[in-house]
Formats: structure tokens, sequence, C-alpha cells
């Protein structure tokens, strides 16, 4: 299984939190961050992020379908 981290704490990253990244920043970034350091970037609440993750998730998007740590 591969791992994927967070860029700035090494946090071990999620299914949901990679894909996220992808959906909110673009699939060519070059850095991934957990829900904690995204929210900082972008100045909002962790759980909003968390929040937002299921709603793209339950509504089919395809970047939450992917298997990124498999």
């Amino acid at each position: 299984m591969k791992k994927v981290h967070c860029h700035k704490c090494k946090t071990e990253l999620s299914n949901d939190e990679i894909a996220l990244n992808l959906k909110l920043l673009g699939k060519h970034i070059g850095t991934l961050h957990c829900y904690r350091c995204l929210s900082v970037s972008l100045r909002c609440e962790a759980d909003r992020l968390e929040k937002l993750a299921e709603q793209y998730k339950s509504s089919g998007c395809l970047l939450f379908q992917k298997n990124y740590t498999g």
C-alpha cells in the first residue's frame, strides 16, 4: 500500500484528503496537505473540509472514487 504524507506536517493522508486537494487545488498541484494544514491555507475550519469531501464523495465525484493509496 502506497503511503502519501502531508507536505507540511508529514501526517499520512487518507484517500479523501488526497482527492479533496486535487478537487480544490487542481490535478497538477505539486504538494498535498492534510485537512488541518489545508484549512490553514484556505482559512477555514478542518471539519468544513471533511464535510465538503463527504459531499463530493456522495455526489459521485470521480476524484473520490479513485484509490490513491492502494
